[in-house]
């Protein structure tokens, strides 16, 4: 473990444009914090680069466990990477300003480097920390087909509409009521009509 976090302070060697310092007030989930700044302000933050799975998904529990135990309470500098249009803040935590969350996570196997969304110099030598982790069968990766939560989360939104669909079909059709018809009404000819009622 020691270096383990010492390789994790090597590779943190990455200025940032805008970075404050915070108070870790909730994690969320394993990649997911509520930060308060000094002004006391509470910020959304997610993390940058990196995914851990779904508290539905195996591991998930897991890994929101393990960044709770890290950060939770805990003064954090929150290194700005860009802020969703939701108005969530993507950003790199640093613990001690030695070593990110990020790290930590990938590193002891409790997240995924996130495909396509990981672009900083810092996100090669997160993915060799993945590799690691693997080789070594580190938290997630005991399992043997561990399924990222973006892949996760394809599936589940492809079932529900399955299953919708499948609803739909078995959708009783309306029963529409039966028109009665009306008798048709017999017009008297005038052999049958009486005399009295001709005169009047």
């Amino acid at each position: 473990m020691r270096s383990f976090l010492l390789f994790c302070v090597l590779i943190f060697q990455v200025p940032f444009a805008l970075a404050w310092q915070g108070v870790v007030d909730q994690v969320v989930d394993g990649d997911s914090l509520k930060i308060r700044h000094e002004s006391g302000r509470v910020y959304n933050v997610q993390l940058y680069g990196v995914r851990t799975p779904q508290l539905s998904q195996p591991s998930g529990l897991e890994a929101k466990e393990a960044a709770r135990k890290l950060v939770e309470g805990k003064s954090v500098n929150v290194q700005v990477i860009n802020v969703n249009p939701n108005g969530s803040t993507v950003a790199v935590i640093a613990i001690n300003d030695q070593y990110s969350l990020q790290a930590f996570l990938v590193g002891s196997g409790m997240a995924w480097v996130y495909d396509g969304h990981c672009d900083l110099k810092m996100c090669t030598q997160w993915n060799a920390m993945e590799q690691q982790a693997r080789t070594a069968e580190r938290g997630l990766w005991k399992d043997a087909n561990p399924v990222a939560p973006w892949k996760w989360r394809a599936g589940s939104k492809k079932a529900a509409v399955a299953k919708k669909k499948t609803a739909v079909k078995r959708k009783k059709p309306v029963k529409r009521k039966k028109a009665v018809a009306k008798p048709a009404v017999q017009k008297k000819s005038a052999s049958d009509i009486s005399v009295d009622e001709q005169l009047k």
